[in-house]
């Protein structure tokens, strides 16, 4: 039961032709937060807070809809948001959420910030293939395995997962050995979504890295 309370806790939405106008939330989590009757969310991310209309609407066999429309075109231009990239959503209360946003790479979006008395979240657009910055600054392409752990496991169990790295011509990444048996502990199945992390805490030796690995589940 603690496992799947923690998985509801997200979702995620992938960015297709007409996201710019409105984000419409699953219906699974529509139906989690049905008793909720504010206007208006809340939505943080790395690059500030955005305050979001909640409209509701009836949709045949789905029930009561929600989706978060004015304000929701503020943060599509602050994140430069285009088609395929997709924001995962951590809700924390009432209609209050994080959001990550990730890019075609798969990667998280990089956000450069500067800081300026008047504003605090002016900031530049990222630069350079993100899975090879990620790649090279932590390491990976020296490394011969990792460690994953999942989050949410009450275990605390974790698995050694051989990574082999290559570049034709460009850097490329993949894990095999060891990868299946996460899989199949952590009942991953077609359409989960994992979101890698690096685990500072338990990576500080050069030659050990340890990543976080949160998975969501499609609310339908």
């Amino acid at each position: 039961m603690a496992e799947k309370l923690a998985a509801s806790r997200h979702f995620f939405k992938v960015m297709i032709p007409g996201f710019q106008q409105k984000l419409k939330l699953p219906p699974g989590f529509c139906e989690k937060l049905k008793e909720e009757k504010s206007r208006e969310a809340i939505v943080r991310s790395r690059k500030g807070t955005w305050k979001m209309k909640v409209c509701r609407n009836v949709e045949g066999g789905n029930g009561m809809m929600m989706s978060l429309e004015e304000g929701w075109g503020a943060f599509v231009c602050a994140h430069g948001l285009s088609v395929g990239d997709f924001v995962v959503f951590e809700h924390t209360g009432r209609l209050h959420f994080n959001a990550l946003v990730f890019d075609l790479s798969a990667c998280e979006k990089e956000f450069l910030v500067e800081f300026k008395k008047e504003d605090h979240h002016h900031q530049e657009p990222p630069q350079g293939n993100t899975k090879i910055k990620f790649m090279r600054s932590n390491n990976l392409e020296k490394m011969s395995s990792i460690t994953l752990r999942n989050p949410a496991d009450q275990r605390k169990l974790a698995w050694s997962v051989r990574v082999w790295v290559e570049e034709t011509p460009r850097l490329r990444g993949r894990m095999d050995r060891g990868w299946h048996d996460f899989y199949v502990a952590n009942k991953l199945k077609d359409g989960d979504v994992c979101v890698f992390e690096l685990n500072p805490r338990l990576s500080r030796r050069p030659a050990s890295i340890s990543m976080d690995v949160k998975i969501l589940t499609t609310l339908v």
